[in-house]
């Protein structure tokens, strides 16, 4: 979870979400993502997935696991997704 390539991919992961997110707004007519076109369905899912991967990949690379919840920037990634979720 330190590695250079896992901290560039997931800056530029949330780089695409957020173009993404802009694309979502102007495009997506429905009000939820079940009733969305599958191509909205399936990249919200996808964007989805991966940041829930890289919570778990962060989570697992914590010697003490109970130094995750006193890491700030973890606890508010967490939230993130779990609010995606």
């Amino acid at each position: 979870a330190r590695h250079y390539i896992f901290d560039n991919l997931t800056v530029s992961i949330v780089a695409l979400n957020a173009i993404w997110i802009a694309i979502d707004i102007d495009y997506n007519k429905s009000a939820i993502l079940t009733e969305a076109d599958t191509v909205f369905q399936v990249v919200e899912h996808t964007f989805c997935t991966y940041f829930f991967l890289e919570i778990m990949i962060r989570f697992g690379a914590f010697a003490s696991k109970r130094s995750a919840l006193m890491d700030p920037w973890f606890l508010f990634d967490a939230a993130l997704v779990m609010n995606m979720v």
